[in-house]
């Protein structure tokens, strides 16, 4: 009732404009507000819009892309649908949870670091990495991670991968066709650098274009072909091209022209071929000419002819080593095989240590033979090592001879020791320098019945060098065959066990020692077999 009366009075009171203006201010208050609310509300709606319209784009994009929190341990904030199909992980399994959780301690520790490295540094992570998706298919990428904010307090760090499979195919195949281009070049260099040729290539006005020529500059003195100039007016030194010019004869006749001629007591042959400007051959442009030394031609003929006979000569020693090799393992082998079982069948004591003495000179005979098959290898290979040392020349040579007395089982044949220096220590590959003793006494041993083998050595002051030689009074060699000794598979008597590569091995072995290799021999009086290496400066070469 009261505030009924206060109302009556305040509209008594108040005059009615007063009252009607305040109306409208509270009404144009609300419109504005309500226009607000409408504008704020179009806003977020708007917003809303473009974060589901920008994580639309994000989800549907080809490549992965990934948010972490920061401050929520690295966790998970957002994945997208590429993520989830290279990785075979949804984006339910990794929103919330951290890289230990998803890859397991090993991976994930990784993940960890890099992550912190690069929120201490602030840098953008760029790295090349290798991914492999469920299908087991290894992946070339990119990955980039960067730090990003909102608002200066709220942090993320945002990760993508980019597939580089097919560039990095495509920089392999480069890298590949680059080395073969090298190769090819550097095969191409070589041939260049085995002929003397030049090239020039002249227009249809005798105009030279271009030339490479300084292959053959040298042969003939005070003539060029100068790019920009006539050519036969550098060349030849004419005002008109002669009678019996290639190029002119090529660009009128339209075909290859070749012949030879004479400058400055140089035999060239002159090779033109036109060169036409369009697929159809109407019009010939101009001509490439091409000079090559006749006589570097026949040099390489006969280099390819030598060529063709060492191969040759490759193939006959192969098929040689092969035919002997297989009849000579053959033989100690069945041996060895066949006296085995008769050492299983007898019963006699005697017997069976003859056998026994069998076996064991057929096993070392083998194993010659493999030593010297492996050393053939070896040097076919350029593979023989030498070990230098400080080696006792009398203690070599003392051990030697005792050896080989050991071994000699001919009372009729005396080995001794003859000649040597007071003191001999030179710096050399000792296992080597015993090989080639060791097979000179050998051979003295299968051809010597009776008499004596002896070795020895001097120092020829005169040329700094050390004289080995081992002597004997066997059979001696022919005179015709003395020369080829040192040859592989040469064997003077085929009745005799061996390979025929021993005094071959030897040859190399003293060349490679930096010394020469010998034998003289007089048929039925016996033979030298001798070397010498340089006794200061006895290194590998």
């Amino acid at each position: 009732m009261a505030n009924n009366i206060l109302l009556i009075f305040w509209i008594g009171e108040v005059p009615w404009g007063y009252n009607y203006l305040l109306v409208i201010i509270l009404l144009l208050i609300i419109s504005i507000l309500l226009y607000r609310i409408h504008k704020l509300h179009k806003t977020i709606k708007k917003t809303n819009h473009s974060y589901r319209f920008s994580f639309d784009i994000l989800d549907n994009l080809p490549f992965p892309i990934f948010v972490k929190d920061i401050a929520n341990d690295f966790r998970y904030y957002y994945w997208n649908k590429e993520s989830a199909v290279q990785s075979g992980i949804s984006s339910e399994e990794a929103i919330g949870h951290t890289d230990y959780e998803i890859y397991g301690e090993e991976r994930g520790e990784k993940y960890r670091n890099i992550d912190k490295e690069l929120v201490q540094e602030g840098k953008v992570y760029r790295k090349e990495e290798k991914y492999i998706t469920p299908d087991g298919i290894t992946h070339d990428t990119i990955a980039v991670k960067s730090i990003i904010s909102w608002e200066g307090e709220k942090r993320w760090l945002l990760a993508t991968r980019w597939e580089i499979t097919q560039l990095k195919n495509y920089e392999r195949e480069l890298v590949a066709a680059k080395e073969e281009l090298e190769k090819a070049l550097k095969k191409q260099k070589l041939a260049l650098k085995s002929i003397d040729f030049g090239l020039i290539y002249i227009d249809k006005n005798y105009r030279v274009q271009w030339e490479e020529t300084r292959q053959i500059a040298s042969l003939v003195k005070g003539r060029r072909y100068i790019p920009g100039k006539i050519c036969y007016q550098t060349s030849a030194l004419r005002n008109e091209p002669c009678g019996q010019c290639a190029f002119k004869k090529a660009i009128e006749q339209g075909k290859i022209i070749r012949h030879t001629i004479r400058v400055d007591d140089v035999d060239f042959e002159v090779t033109a071929t036109p060169v036409f400007g369009d697929e159809k051959e109407t019009e010939i442009i101009g001509g490439l000419l091409r000079f090559e030394n006749i006589t570097e031609k026949l040099k390489m003929n006969r280099m390819l002819q030598e060529a063709k006979e060492k191969a040759e000569e490759s193939n006959r020693l192969k098929s040689a080593f092969l035919a002997n090799m297989s009849h000579e393992i053959r033989t100690p082998l069945n041996a060895i095989v066949g006296f085995s079982e008769m050492v299983c069948q007898t019963e006699e004591e005697e017997e069976k240590q003859e056998f026994v003495k069998i076996i064991s000179s057929n096993n070392i005979l083998l194993l010659q033979l493999i030593d010297d098959i492996l050393d053939l290898s070896k040097i076919e290979a350029g593979t023989m090592e030498f070990t230098f040392a400080q080696t006792d020349i009398n203690e070599l040579m003392e051990g030697i001879c005792r050896q080989m007395q050991e071994k000699n089982s001919s009372p009729d044949v005396q080995i001794v020791f003859t000649e040597r220096a007071n003191q001999c220590i030179i710096n050399t590959d000792r296992i080597r320098l015993s090989q080639v003793i060791i097979n000179f006494t050998n051979n003295a041993l299968k051809f010597t019945s009776k008499g004596s083998i002896e070795m020895g050595y001097r120092i020829e002051e005169a040329s700094d060098e050390i004289y080995f030689y081992v002597k004997d009074t066997g059979i001696g060699i022919p005179a015709d065959k003395i020369d080829k000794v040192f040859e592989r598979f040469v064997k003077l008597n085929s009745f005799i066990k061996g390979t025929g590569l021993g005094l071959a091995i030897c040859r190399v072995i003293v060349e490679r020692l930096g010394g020469v290799i010998g034998a003289e021999s007089k048929e039925g009086e016996g033979s030298c077999f001798w070397f010498k290496i340089p006794r200061t400066e006895n290194i590998e070469k």
